[in-house]
Parts: structure tokens; C-alpha cells; sequence
């Protein structure tokens, strides 16, 4: 005798049967029961099957067991257990008129076999994720184009089961509206082609130091997806560029200067031209007392008179100049400067003169290439060269300020 004989049966006892009130009452005892199945599946899924497996997971010597059966798969594993169990046992009973409702556990299952997937491919991410190797080469590109593959596949399905059509028939369609499929996927498609781009040319990894002013973007890149990229910027904020956009538009990368042995220093700094003239016998003395310039000072002094000897017009003869032997000095100062990488370019160098002085240029490299002690790094080379610019008798031009003029007036 079956549920609903049963409940005709209660009906007629009471003496209110109606056809129509007795399939309400069985379509609300079938929910009911539902229901409960899928109560008790829930809790053994997740409470018991869930602890019972992940407490071996964590016994294991490898961790990718940890990183695949986490606790969302087991809810999403009770998620499709559950319509299967249910679609078993009400097989025994008359089921005929409610096919509507096989229908819904039918794409029941069909969206809770994809959330599985979807589990799984996230887990296989994760794994990835914690070998050195995905920081160079990510696959979560990869990993969203095959979930996008089974969201389309299960579309296909679950409409074809609420409309009783063949699967295939509807793949057939599909031509007829690729146009617009392609105008909907659009950036999906666009991304998924630049992302093999970036990971394959490793234009850009996770990690990298990258600047875009077009996207307002200057900060370590912490996600590469497959529409967008996101950068998280010095400021804290975070830029969601468009994956695309990193191959039709212009960025820069530091990661040349991270792998490489320094970070590089070029500033200069704009000496007065007035300040510059020869070095006097009194001026060479005070300067020779210098560890950094004694043997420089002594070997060109011997070169100069071997030279200026043969000379008698004083304005043939070659001197030193204040200038020119600071510039000695400070490319000493920096050879003796821990913090320089002295394996890479490093030198002091002037540039064309200006208006607004003579640019005396620092070029060297910084061994030390974190932000914060680079930037100190680079501040105690200009500390030192304008606290010791006066003692070879050298200004730097800068504009006067109003008491200045003033006073010249």
C-alpha cells in the first residue's frame, strides 16, 4: 500500500476526500520527506563523512589531500548525494504525476554535480598554488576556462530537462546564436587569450612589481584571472585591470630590477656655475688630508708638473679643478660605500649645462633593492654631498629667495 492509498484512505475516513485535496496533501508529504532525507544526508555528510575524512587527510605526509577535501566539498558532496538518494527511494512509489518535481531533482543534481567540479577545480588551484613554481607560471587562467566549459555544459542540460528536449538538439541551435555568444563572452574570450600570453612570455607573475598610470595602477600583482588582473598598490588600494589591457597597452615590470643585484640610483643634483674654479696650493693640502683623495691628489699633482713643466704660459697650464675633484671624491666615497653593488655601473658624472646650473649626476646601483632602505640608501649619498659640497668651495644653484634678493638690492 503506497503513501497516497494511505492518504485516501485518512480521507475518506474523515469523510472530506476530493482527488484534487488528496494530491495536495501527498505533494506536501512527499516535500516533507524530502526534506528529511536530505536533513539527515546534510548531517552525515558533513558531520561524520567530513571529520572522519578530513581528520585522515591531516595524518598524511602530503598536504594536497588538506587543500582538495576541504569542508565546502563535503557540503557540496552532501548537496548531490542527497536528490540521488531521493530520486532511489521514491522510485518505489507511484510517481507518475508529479514528473515536474523529478525535473527539479533532476537539475538538482545536475547543479550540485557542477558545484563538485567546481570544488575540485578549485582544489587542484590550491594544490598548484603551494609549489614555488605557480608564482611563475599560475594556472588559474586554465582553471576558469574549464569551469566556464562545464557552466555552459550544464546549462545546456538543465534546459533541456525542464523543456523534455535532447541535449544535442540544443547544441544545434547554438549555432544560430554564436554571434551572441560571442558578444556576451567577449571579455571572457579576450582574457583567456592574453592570459596564456602573460603566463607563457611571463610578460606578468604574481608577485610582480608592475606600473600602469593608464589603469592608475603601481603596486605587487596578487591575482592573475582570467578577465582581470589585480594589483594592490603601495597605498593599499587595489586596481582591477582588465587582463587584455596588459597586452595592448603599455606597463612596466620591475621584476628585471628584483632578479637583478641592485636597484638603480640617478639623480643629480645642479651645481652653481660661479662656484667652480681651480684649486689653489692651500686648497690641495686641506683636501689631500683625505683618505679618499690623498693618492688621487699626489698622482695628478706629479702628473701636472711633469706636464706644466715644459709650459710657460700660465694659461696653457693644467690644474685642478674644485669640480673635477669633488667628482673624484664622491665616485671614491661610493666605491667605499657598502650598500652599492660595485659589480654593476656605478659612477658621478656631469651633464650638459643649464640655466640653471651644471647637473652633477649620481649613476649606481643599490645592493640594497627593498623600498624603504633603498630610499635611505639614496638619501645618506645626497646627505653627505651637500653637507660636504661647501669644503671644496662648491654651490648648489638654487633660486634665491626673497630676504636674498632684498639684500643684493
Amino acid at each position: 500500500m503506497t503513501i497516497e492509498n494511505y492518504i485516501q484512505a485518512g480521507l475518506q475516513h474523515l469523510g472530506v476526500y476530493s482527488e484534487s485535496i488528496s494530491d495536495i496533501i501527498y505533494f506536501m508529504a512527499l516535500l516533507v520527506i524530502i526534506g528529511i532525507i536530505n536533513w539527515i544526508i546534510h548531517v552525515l555528510t558533513r558531520q561524520w563523512l567530513a571529520r572522519i575524512v578530513l581528520k585522515l587527510t591531516k595524518r598524511t605526509a602530503t598536504n594536497w589531500d588538506d587543500l582538495m577535501l576541504d569542508q565546502r566539498f563535503f557540503n557540496r558532496l552532501g548537496l548531490l548525494i542527497a536528490p540521488i538518494v531521493i530520486q532511489i527511494v521514491f522510485k518505489e512509489f507511484e510517481w507518475t504525476q508529479f514528473a515536474f518535481l523529478m525535473k527539479l531533482i533532476n537539475v538538482w543534481i545536475t547543479l550540485s554535480f557542477l558545484l563538485i567540479v567546481s570544488s575540485i577545480l578549485d582544489g587542484i588551484n590550491r594544490i598548484y598554488d603551494s609549489y614555488p613554481m605557480a608564482k611563475d607560471r599560475p594556472i588559474k587562467v586554465f582553471i576558469q576556462v574549464i569551469k566556464i566549459f562545464f557552466y555552459c555544459a550544464a546549462t545546456i542540460i538543465v534546459i533541456s530537462i525542464l523543456i523534455d528536449k535532447d541535449p544535442v538538439a540544443l547544441l544545434a541551435g547554438l549555432g544560430a546564436i554564436s554571434a551572441v555568444l560571442m558578444l556576451v563572452f567577449k571579455d571572457s574570450i579576450l582574457g583567456f587569450v592574453a592570459g596564456i600570453q602573460l603566463i607563457s612570455n611571463r610578460m606578468v607573475n604574481i608577485g610582480d612589481w608592475i606600473v600602469m598610470p593608464s589603469s592608475n595602477a603601481d603596486g605587487d600583482v596578487i591575482e592573475i584571472n582570467l578577465t582581470t588582473v589585480k594589483v594592490q598598490n603601495w597605498d593599499k588600494t587595489i586596481s582591477t585591470i582588465p587582463t587584455y589591457k596588459l597586452v595592448s597597452e603599455s606597463f612596466t615590470n620591475w621584476r628585471g630590477m628584483q632578479e637583478s643585484g641592485g636597484r638603480r640610483i640617478k639623480r643629480s643634483v645642479n651645481i652653481d656655475i660661479y662656484s667652480v674654479h681651480y684649486l689653489t696650493n692651500e686648497d690641495l693640502e686641506n683636501l689631500k688630508q683625505s683618505a679618499l683623495l690623498k693618492s688621487y691628489i699626489e698622482g695628478k699633482m706629479k702628473e701636472l708638473n711633469e706636464y706644466n713643466a715644459n709650459v710657460e704660459n700660465p694659461l696653457d697650464k693644467r690644474r685642478l679643478t674644485n669640480i673635477g675633484t669633488f667628482r673624484e671624491y664622491m665616485e671614491a666615497w661610493l666605491a667605499a660605500n657598502p650598500n652599492i653593488n660595485l659589480d654593476m655601473t656605478h659612477m658621478v658624472r656631469q651633464l650638459q649645462p643649464t640655466p640653471t646650473g651644471i647637473p652633477l649626476e649620481i649613476y649606481c646601483f643599490s645592493a640594497q633593492k627593498q623600498w624603504v632602505i633603498y630610499e635611505r640608501v639614496q638619501a645618506d649619498i645626497f646627505d653627505h654631498l651637500f653637507a660636504i659640497l661647501p669644503l671644496f668651495k662648491l654651490k648648489v644653484f638654487q633660486y634665491p629667495t626673497n630676504m636674498e634678493w632684498m639684500q643684493e638690492n
